[in-house]
């Protein structure tokens, strides 16, 4: 098949869960044979070629326009390319996520348009009880009017975004996002007192409350180490949320290392000597660093709010916090750090719950299935209405 993703995210530069799993399943596809491209608008100093190819997946960044109204004439850029495409064969389906509502607006065209629920920004604003930006709402909704078909991360997302935009969403698809597996390797040494946070610094990811939690922690572990992965963002105040943190860590600042962002290869290299990998989130659909942890045979502490009752046995698979609960974030993270037996038990039941439920050649082959099925269904029912 004849794969077009629209994405504005997909690495080397800083990206979030669409990239990531953009880039995992397009290269997983293409190596199966089918032919995968992806497009979308970025900033202009995105440090990543216009095209290239990645490992067979045919990648084209359209540069944003940064004059007023601006971002307008480049959603009508970007469509009149992947026009172009449909009307010269060389695409059988498109996919865009539900984040910024991308499909807004477009005509009907020859192919399915599948609408992905990742999160959009209304979801997560109801999800962290903030107000909803009124334009954003209206594009995501015509967004998702206008797919032929709905596929979602997670059974929680599916549930909240048709509940949030006051839509039915027909016969929707639940795919779980694929999670690369790491290799067999001979045991390695695990830091029993390293642990692990990765993902933005943003107060919807829970590390606020994880620094809340961190000198309960040193204060039972002095030897405890806490090292932090990811971009940095801002604060409700305006500040650097890293230098908020900082600004919190009274007495223990000495042992909270900042990393910044790193490559996905590099963190797996973390999770795989980490003794405990915490996210402790406030809102998500599906979560991909979690699993990759888990796979990486890391004890994983994720959240019970959203997917997380849906990803993981609390207790067996990992442990689950409520993430407004610093008390709690914290005697997770003793619990695993005082017990090696226990955490070696979590970390051997996690690493099987991905390989049997969300390995990355068990769920290429149910998007191929899926995709070929919209494709089916189109062709026998779609362009009817056309």
């Amino acid at each position: 098949m004849k794969i077009c993703f629209i994405c504005g995210e997909y690495p080397p530069g800083l990206h979030g869960g669409i990239g990531t799993m953009t880039q995992v399943l397009g290269r997983a596809l293409a190596k199966q044979g089918h032919d995968v491209r992806v497009i979308g608008i970025y900033p202009r100093d995105y440090p990543a070629p216009d095209f290239e190819v990645d490992r067979g997946v045919r990648v084209w960044r359209l540069r944003d326009s940064t004059y007023p109204g601006g971002w307008l004439a480049s959603r009508m850029r970007l469509f009149r390319r992947v026009s172009e495409w449909v009307n010269a064969g060389q695409i059988d389906v498109i996919e865009v996520p539900d984040y910024q509502g991308w499909a807004a607006g477009w005509k009907k065209l020859a192919v399915p348009v599948i609408v992905r629920l990742h999160g959009s920004l209304t979801y997560f604003s109801t999800e962290l009880q903030k107000p909803i930006d009124v334009a954003a709402y209206w594009i995501e909704r015509a967004s998702l009017r206008r797919a032929d078909n709905v596929a979602s991360v997670c059974e929680y997302t599916s549930r909240v975004t048709q509940k949030v935009f006051d839509l039915s969403l027909g016969a929707t698809a639940t795919i779980y996002n694929p999670v690369e597996l790491v290799r067999d390797s001979p045991e390695t040494l695990r830091f029993q007192n390293r642990v692990v946070f990765s993902g933005t610094l943003a107060g919807k990811k829970g590390v606020v409350a994880l620094i809340k939690a961190w000198t309960a922690v040193v204060k039972s572990r002095p030897d405890a180490e806490l090292h932090i992965f990811g971009k940095d963002a801002r604060a409700d105040n305006g500040q650097s949320m890293q230098a908020h943190l900082c600004s919190m860590l009274n007495g223990v600042r000495s042992s909270v290392q900042f990393h910044g962002h790193v490559s996905r290869e590099d963190l797996l290299d973390v999770y795989r000597t980490a003794g405990a990998a915490v996210f402790p989130s406030r809102a998500e659909a599906f979560a991909i660093a979690p699993l990759e942890a888990m796979a990486s045979g890391c004890p994983t502490i994720y959240s019970v709010r959203g997917s997380g009752p849906e990803l993981l046995q609390d207790g067996f698979e990992g442990l689950l916090v409520d993430p407004d609960s610093p008390e709690q974030i914290a005697e997770s993270i003793l619990r695993i750090q005082a017990d090696p037996s226990f955490a070696r038990k979590l970390g051997d039941a996690g690493r099987l719950r991905v390989r049997e439920q969300f390995s990355l050649e068990r769920l290429t082959a149910k998007n191929a299935a899926f995709f070929k099925q919209c494709v089916d269904n189109f062709q026998l029912h779609g362009q009817e209405s056309n």
